[in-house]
């Protein structure tokens, strides 16, 4: 799809198409998240809020209240009709008519590389959680993968 305008992220920066490395003994894979898990976090009743962006399931309560497009905007991140590809848990910061400004894009897909080179605490199987910050705004943590 076309980026928006030239001032919006480019493709190239959409994190759908980093794969983690093989799961190893010294390397771990990320959680793979349900869309069954996803929904249940849905921000509603004091639940955290996770939303799916580029594949990649991430925790944005803390952007929740700060968000410059309203909660309204943030809750319908995985509806279908938002997202670049039509589908559930379609929402990309670099794709689509919802393609965010260049930073924001470079932002999220820095996070998933540091997320998928990420090392496990001792005893853990996944890939750790990985804050990215977006300054004034506030933060999301990339949880893990849509399984």
């Amino acid at each position: 799809m076309a980026v928006v305008s030239d001032d919006h992220s480019h493709e190239s920066l959409c994190a759908q198409s980093l794969a983690a490395l093989p799961a190893t003994q010294h390397h771990a894979a990320p959680r793979l998240i349900s869309p069954e898990e996803v929904k249940q976090h849905n921000g509603r009743g004091g639940v955290d809020f996770w939303a799916v962006v580029d594949g990649y399931v991430v925790d944005a309560s803390a952007f929740v209240d700060s968000h410059p497009g309203g909660l309204r905007k943030l809750l319908s991140t995985d509806s279908p009709g938002v997202g670049a590809t039509g589908k559930p848990f379609g929402f990309s910061f670099s794709r689509g008519r919802n393609a965010h400004f260049p930073d924001t894009g470079k932002r999220f897909h820095d996070g998933v590389l540091r997320f998928l080179s990420g090392v496990p605490s001792d005893g853990e199987h996944f890939l750790p959680p990985i804050d990215v910050s977006f300054p004034s705004h506030g933060k999301i943590v990339i949880l893990g993968r849509l399984s």
